[in-house]
Order: C-alpha cells, then sequence, then structure tokens
C-alpha cells in the first residue's frame, strides 16, 4: 500500500420517519448504511469508492410499551416471525424471562437487529466487517439494550429478496458464487467471525447477540482508527 496515501473507512447512515397512522413503522427504526473506502493522496485529493452496504433496524420495545401496541403485530408485519418468537411470549406480549434478564442488565428495551452486511469481494479479508460492525454497535450504543443477529450466510439464501435494477446490479457485484457454498464451513466461518467480536451464541441457534453493559475485551481491541 503506497504510504502517501490515506485510507478509512466511510459509512453513510439513512434514517426516514413518517407521520401519520403508520402503525408498525412508527416502531422501527430502519437504517440502510453505504459503506465507502476513502482514499487521500499526497495532494489531499479525495477519492471514494462504494464498496459495502448494510441494513440495521432498531426495534422501539420502550415506544411499544408507551403506547400499547401490540408486539405480535410488529414483528409478523415486518417478516420477523422467528426473530419475534424467539425473544418474546406472545401471551403475556413481553420479553422471555431469559431475555427479559439480559434487558433489565441494560436498563434499555430497545432491540438493535444487524440485519445484512455486505462487502463487495475485492474488499473482503482486510478486516472491514469487524470495523464496520464496531461502528455500528458505537454510534448506535444508547439506543439499545440488545444488538442481536442472524448468522446465516448470504450466499446460501435461495433468492435475493432485492428486485430493483441498481439492486441487481448490485447483486451481481457481489459474486455470492463465490463465496463458500459448503454449508456446514460457511456457517462456522460466520459464527467465528461474530465469536471474535465478543457475541454470544444463543444455544444452538443462529441467533448471536451482545450485550452492550458488560465490558467486551474482543471488541475493545478492534481499533477502530485503524485498517488492517
Amino acid at each position: 500500500m503506497d504510504t502517501d496515501i490515506i485510507t478509512f473507512l466511510r459509512l453513510n447512515y439513512s434514517l426516514s420517519s413518517s407521520t401519520g397512522n403508520i402503525e408498525e413503522e412508527r416502531y422501527i427504526n430502519k437504517y440502510n448504511i453505504e459503506v465507502y473506502e476513502i482514499q487521500i493522496d499526497k495532494n489531499d485529493k479525495e477519492s471514494a469508492s462504494l464498496i459495502g452496504k448494510v441494513n440495521v433496524k432498531l426495534f422501539l420495545w420502550e415506544l411499544c410499551i408507551e403506547d400499547n401496541y401490540w408486539v405480535d403485530d410488529l414483528f409478523s408485519q415486518l417478516d420477523h416471525n422467528e426473530l419475534g418468537g424467539l425473544l418474546f411470549d406472545y401471551d403475556t406480549n413481553s420479553f422471555k424471562k431469559e431475555w427479559q434478564e439480559k434487558i433489565d442488565e441494560s436498563f434499555n428495551s430497545n432491540i438493535l437487529y444487524l440485519d445484512r452486511i455486505e462487502i463487495l469481494p475485492e474488499y473482503r479479508g482486510k478486516g472491514y466487517g469487524k470495523l464496520i460492525t464496531k461502528d455500528i454497535l458505537l454510534r448506535l450504543n444508547s439506543s439499545y439494550g440488545i444488538a442481536i443477529l442472524k448468522a446465516f450466510p448470504l450466499q446460501l439464501e435461495v433468492s435475493h429478496p432485492n428486485s430493483s435494477k441498481q439492486d441487481s446490479e448490485w447483486n451481481t457485484k457481489m459474486n455470492f458464487k463465490q463465496m463458500e457454498q459448503d454449508s456446514n464451513i460457511a456457517k462456522k466461518q460466520l459464527y467465528n467471525f461474530y465469536k471474535k467480536m465478543g457475541f454470544k451464541r444463543y444455544k444452538r441457534s443462529e441467533y448471536f447477540y451482545l450485550n452492550p453493559a458488560f465490558p467486551n475485551p474482543k471488541l475493545d481491541k478492534i481499533n477502530i482508527n485503524e485498517l488492517s
């Protein structure tokens, strides 16, 4: 790498909100994040390359409680029935006991859900995934009590939900077929990635979680000020 070139990542966070009778949309913040690799040469000329896209959802459980909104409707309308069933007891409209205990330790009932993290092939293996994840966890730190994700390799999805021309072009650039196709190996790699960041696996499921209220030496080791 040219020592005269300064390289860093820039994450552009996008969030929209609406007024009116929008029901479940009121209780979730959807963050669309574009990740750019920025390079500044010795003449201070800056270049930016779009290298990744991220989708994050913040479930505003505390606002649900305040408005007496039924959480079953929230997750079913947003196609996250599996996540809702993992976290909540729908009979009581409250967290399951084991999750409530974790939430109580954070004094914040909101759930940060890391939905998708996509990095173009030529930028993989540089440690960018860890930097991106840590930036999100730190940037939204005061907004959630538990961060959770489903560690399922994107290349193993039968079909990708993005259907627009722009997203189809992006999926082509992602070259999912180039990624590990053996499900056992792909899952093990992804599990190890999140474990190295201090995420804990929930029982033997594909879900991992992190409680921001506790020290996380593994996350602390990731220097967000340096690229690998």
